[in-house]
């Protein structure tokens, strides 16, 4: 994934909402045109509704491409790091920050 296509992503998340982290796990790209086609992303937010959130973003994401979207909200995202068999531990490992907020 080029550097713009992590640009566009990160752009979408922070209009709609005020993510702890966005981290990139996954991205399929069209075999001939070499275009962004999926891309899944992890958002750690604070303590909210993660279900409104998240039909808000699949609702107003402005963007060309699939996006799955996997919310954890900070205290979830801190536990499940020391469970090296969850999903967010395997996030962690395998996924690229592309935004962090400033502590």
């Amino acid at each position: 994934m080029n550097e713009n296509e992590k640009s566009i992503i990160v752009k979408s998340v922070l209009e709609l909402c005020k993510p702890i982290r966005v981290i990139l796990y996954g991205a399929k790209h069209g075999l001939s045109s070499g275009k962004l086609k999926t891309a899944n992303i992890c958002i750690v937010v604070g303590n909210c509704d993660k279900n409104k959130l998240l039909h808000r973003l699949y609702l107003q994401m402005p963007l060309d491409v699939q996006v799955n979207i996997k919310i954890y909200t900070d205290e979830e995202w801190n536990e499940l790091q020391n469970d090296p068999n969850s999903y967010a531990a395997w996030i962690s490992e395998k996924g690229a920050v592309l935004y962090e907020s400033e502590p």
